[in-house]
């Protein structure tokens, strides 16, 4: 539950793409958004956490906001009316982060080969229109689901566990290859305990997965739900890579 709280901070990389100075802006964004979370996530919890036990903070059965109850229990008034709006500007405000990356990741799958080519283009005003609209029809699929079972934020809120967790565990992966290979340069953004943070980074990720899996009551669904399409997504890539290789041969022969 607390993990899943500091999903989204992957996007200010995503960013550098269409920042003016990414070699300024994106150290700056990094480092206020170590403050902003340290603030308004460790703090929070941390005050939380000291008044409810871990129990109630609603993992499996949300039948109160714990932020309600410390509310209340602090006598202020509408403290439910108070975190529902609180609540639903937050939804709106991942939504639109989500909508952001979904789309700029298949407009550089589709730019990248990886994808339809049609999901590489963009609108007169230099956006990736179609890209943006497909992922809007998925966040509309995926909050439908709510009406066919009551479960379904539990089994969606597993699944996008299991999948961000992955996406970080590539992610320290990959830096620690891009490190390796730019050994010696100077790059723009400083790495303190490179590469010790990187590996305590993975080992400590693929714990919080294998504990998910052995936990048959209910975190398992991420499992379940999470490697078989893991799967698929992984012979779509080798099936392009395939298709990317044999253009390129076929290129140069000619």
């Amino acid at each position: 539950m607390a993990i899943f709280s500091f999903y989204g901070v992957e996007i200010v990389a995503v960013t550098s793409g269409e920042a003016k100075d990414p070699s300024r802006a994106i150290p700056h964004a990094l480092r206020s958004m170590v403050l902003r979370l340290t603030l308004f996530y460790l703090l929070a919890l941390g005050i939380m956490v000291a008044y409810l036990p871990w129990t109630e903070a609603g993992a499996k059965v949300v039948q109160q906001s714990p932020f309600v109850k410390l509310f209340a229990h602090a006598g202020i008034a509408h403290a439910a009316g108070i975190m529902n709006f609180v609540v639903i500007t937050a939804a709106l405000s991942s939504m639109n982060t989500n909508l952001y990356l979904s789309s700029r990741t298949l407009f550089s799958l589709a730019r990248g080969g990886y994808a339809p080519g049609w999901l590489g283009r963009l609108s007169n005003n230099g956006t990736p229109l179609v890209a943006t609209l497909i992922s809007g029809v998925g966040i509309l699929i995926a909050a439908s689901i709510s009406f066919f079972s009551p479960l379904a934020y539990n089994y969606l809120f597993g699944i996008a566990l299991f999948g961000g967790i992955f996406v970080w565990i590539m992610i320290l992966v990959t830096h620690l290859r891009f490190r390796q290979a730019w050994q010696g340069r100077k790059l723009p953004v400083r790495m303190p305990f490179f590469p010790v943070a990187q590996i305590t980074g993975i080992a400590l990720l693929a714990a919080i997965l294998i504990t998910m899996g052995l936990d048959t009551e209910f975190w398992d669904i991420s499992w379940i739900v999470g490697v078989p399409w893991l799967l698929a997504v992984s012979a779509v890539y080798f099936l392009y890579r395939k298709r990317l290789s044999q253009a390129a041969i076929g290129s140069a022969s000619a």
